[in-house]
């Protein structure tokens, strides 16, 4: 288990980048919806094809094998009230539309190299004007994980979430980050401005 804290976007940084992704490269933001929404690698995802997805009634559920190690899992896909967020209509339609078998494809219809959609996440992270140092597509994977536990989930969801097959894994998003030691201290020092004793 490493020893560093994951780094992960803050709720107001994924927005920026999803919206600033949705309005430039319709196939990035269903790319990276789907990457946060299951903690996807970028691996991962550019191998998505059809058959990983299946429908049971109205809902629809994503299955992948994980790489490095990991479980096999099978999740439903997010429904929201918030249309940039709302994943079932969003993956659904990018499904129905979508003509050949991979989900994901480069401008020459081939299948993405990794590389390419590190440069095209940095591209869409520094317009958003996401720092620097979370300007890789790997932030994804954390941002699930670190908000899970930042909404109080038992580590063995997270575990499951991201189908870590080691609990050991899934135990880094219990620490805590720079960011949220320095949200805490600021806290701590606006309640004393203000409390008097």
């Amino acid at each position: 288990m490493s020893d560093q804290t994951p780094i992960a976007l803050s709720v107001t940084e994924l927005r920026d980048l999803i919206t600033t992704t949705k309005a430039h490269d319709e196939r990035c933001y269903v790319m990276f919806l789907l990457m946060v929404f299951h903690g996807l690698r970028v691996s991962e995802a550019i191998d998505l094809r059809r058959k990983n997805f299946t429908k049971a009634g109205e809902q629809v559920f994503l299955t992948v094998q994980r790489l490095k190690g990991s479980k096999k899992t099978t999740q439903k896909l997010l429904a929201s009230s918030d249309p940039v967020f709302d994943e079932q209509t969003v993956v659904t339609e990018w499904l129905a539309k979508l003509e050949g078998d991979l989900l994901f494809t480069n401008d020459s219809g081939k299948k993405f190299w990794r590389t390419h959609i590190n440069k095209l996440f940095a591209r869409y992270a520094e317009w958003a004007g996401i720092p620097a140092h979370k300007q890789h597509p790997h932030v994804l994977k954390h941002t699930l994980g670190v908000l899970m536990r930042k909404n109080g989930t038992e580590l063995e969801k997270i575990q499951v979430s991201l189908g870590h097959r080691n609990l050991n894994s899934t135990a880094q998003y219990l620490r805590v980050s720079n960011d949220e030691a320095d949200d805490a201290r600021a806290q701590a020092f606006a309640a004393a401005a203000g409390g008097g004793d």
